[in-house]
């Protein structure tokens, strides 16, 4: 039997929701793992999520990972922690086979290439939650894209909500893993203040390094409501990914009876999801570590998200030009 631990006792770690989209709730699911212990620094937060998901709670971290030797940490911590919680894991004694990171990863260029180094010396695999990578339907998506069913990319227009850094850098690795290609700021063109401290809300003109199409990137006040999509323009069709991508519409190409080019909707053809994006990335972390694989976890590793990191810090530094022009 696995065993993971929690660090943070947050709304994403379960908290007291055993939603099949959070860590507790899909740990909790899946055969051959369990949930040994959580840490929180609000001791109510750690005890509802103990209660719920039937597990001990501990105080201190280099401690709790000695006694129980979990497999698998997930660190479900406030931003800001994720750099100092993950280098304190790999720095312990008793080291887990595999970090469970929620994005970002870090805060800072060289906080990544540092964590990147502990990783391989120590031996263990950092698995990053950008969560769209283990969802099923971008999986097909991709695919599908790279075939060229849906034609040459003219443009992109996308909309998140609230903080650069903690929400924009889930369009910019869902772009990445689309289209699997590297994306460049040309220009901020707006910006305003988050609810998240020190991190804007940025809009912005993109474009992929390979591939020849703007990238529109428009910001939305969480103040009104959390708003998140992403609109693919091809030559030969449409494709839009609505309501944080769990609602995907096609439009292809026709010639009416006037004789012009128009779209009309048209049939996705997605085959049924049959777990979460939680559940997904769950399941490829125990199994990994189960068959001794660690060959499945690539394209999921703090490895293959530093493209992305790139991007969200090339940003505030075209951010920096904007705010004194």
């Amino acid at each position: 039997m696995l065993k993971a631990m929690i660090v943070g006792c947050g709304q994403i770690a379960g908290g007291i929701n055993q939603s099949l989209n959070t860590h507790g709730g899909a740990y909790q699911v899946r055969d051959g793992v369990s949930i040994v212990a959580c840490i929180d620094t609000d001791q109510g937060r750690s005890h509802g999520f103990a209660e719920t998901f039937n597990c001990e709670v501990e105080k201190d971290l280099h401690k709790a990972i000695d006694k129980h030797q979990p497999d698998i940490i997930s660190v479900c911590t406030p931003d800001s922690s994720h750099f100092f919680i993950t280098e304190q894991i790999l720095q312990a004694k008793q080291k887990p086979k595999v970090i469970f990171l929620e994005k970002p990863a870090c805060r800072k260029e060289e906080e990544l290439g540092h964590l990147i180094g502990l990783s391989e010396k120590a031996g263990v695999d950092i698995v990053v939650n950008h969560s769209r990578r283990f969802d099923q339907h971008h999986q097909q998506l991709r695919d599908r894209i790279k075939a060229g069913e849906f034609g040459d990319l003219r443009s992109i227009y996308a909309t998140y909500y609230s903080g650069w850094k903690h929400n924009g850098i889930h369009v910019i690795d869902s772009l990445s893993y689309l289209f699997c290609d590297s994306i460049v700021v040309d220009i901020v063109t707006k910006a305003w203040e988050s609810p998240y401290e020190g991190d804007p809300t940025i809009e912005l003109l993109a474009s992929f390094k390979e591939q020849d199409a703007i990238i529109h990137l428009n910001g939305f006040d969480e103040k009104d409501y959390q708003f998140f999509e992403i609109d693919l323009r091809f030559n030969k069709s449409r494709l839009r990914l609505e309501n944080f991508g769990e609602r995907i519409l096609l439009e292809t190409k026709i010639i009416n009876e006037a004789g012009e080019n128009v779209i009309q909707m048209a049939n996705i053809g997605l085959d049924n999801k049959t777990e979460t994006s939680m559940q997904q990335a769950v399941n490829l972390i125990c199994q990994s570590i189960e068959d001794n694989n660690p060959v499945l976890l690539e394209g999921y590793l703090l490895q293959d998200v530093v493209e992305t990191m790139n991007t969200i810090w090339q940003c505030k530094e075209e951010y920096e030009k904007y705010r004194f022009k």
